[in-house]
């Protein structure tokens, strides 16, 4: 019996106008009344994530930051990791050296150096507030929960395994989107910290099914008992879900809920 429903945001539970589709958000609700408890599981920031989470219920639970941060929808903060300024320092570098666009995060706001575009792409704006800092270079950095590098698609491999090699192996490294480098402490992702709230709620991995579509939710799709790939998922997690929606985004969510979870 599923008891809880992990789902990423971009490009999964939400459509591509950033809104989850009607007929999935009641099932949602109706799951909810039922005691099955959604944990919305993102990349993206707190507010961001709470928006959502308040459309489907006050039970909702919350994994943002790729797993850097876990709270209640009243605000009890569950689990919260960030990067060391040491490894932010390094990510500054890297990007500088290659003129790549990069930001970090403090109380819930995007940090930049300068908006550009990089910036005005993210859909954390629509929720939040970017905060021009100048050169990162000579900037009081404050330990972030992630940081993230804009990239051009068809580099990005080749860029994420550079990064991962300068980093030396100490950060956690994932993609959202096909043009984003997503930068996480070491050990941190989004099945080691709902793998933390199931412990602490007596829900077993096998009672848990997860949802998602790109590379930030392999973990997630791997650990929980019944990993969902929605039909727009790139081909890894695809390979790692033990079922493939015919059906893309939020109407893959209704497909997965109505096959595994409830008939209503």
């Amino acid at each position: 019996m599923i008891r809880l429903i992990a789902l990423d945001l971009d490009n999964t539970l939400l459509e591509k106008n950033n809104e989850i589709a009607p007929g999935t958000l009641s099932l949602l609700q109706n799951c909810s009344h039922q005691g099955v408890r959604t944990a919305i599981a993102t990349g993206r920031i707190l507010p961001s994530a709470l928006k959502y989470a308040r459309e489907i219920g006050d039970d909702t639970l919350i994994v943002c930051y790729n797993g850097c941060l876990a709270i209640e929808a009243g605000g009890k903060v569950l689990f919260s990791r960030e990067l060391s300024t040491d490894i932010m320092r390094k990510v500054i570098s890297f990007s500088k050296e290659r003129n790549l666009y990069c930001q970090f995060y403090k109380d819930h706001k995007i940090v930049v150096e300068k908006v550009t575009e990089g910036t005005t792409i993210d859909p954390d704006l629509l929720n939040t507030a970017a905060v021009e800092v100048g050169d990162f270079s000579s900037y009081d950095l404050s330990p972030s929960p992630k940081a993230m590098i804009v990239i051009e698609p068809d580099k990005l491999k080749e860029t994420q395994k550079a990064l991962d090699s300068y980093l030396a192996g100490e950060a956690y490294l994932a993609q959202s989107q096909p043009y984003l480098i997503e930068i996480m402490p070491k050990g941190v992702n989004k099945a080691h910290t709902l793998e933390l709230i199931c412990d602490s709620l007596g829900i077993d991995r096998s009672q848990v099914m997860a949802c998602g579509d790109n590379t930030n939710d392999a973990e997630m799709i791997q650990w929980a008992g019944t990993g969902i790939a929605v039909a727009n998922s790139v081909d890894i997690i695809k390979e790692k879900a033990s079922y493939v929606c015919k059906n893309e985004r939020s109407l893959g969510v209704a497909e997965a809920i109505r096959k595994f979870v409830s008939s209503f």
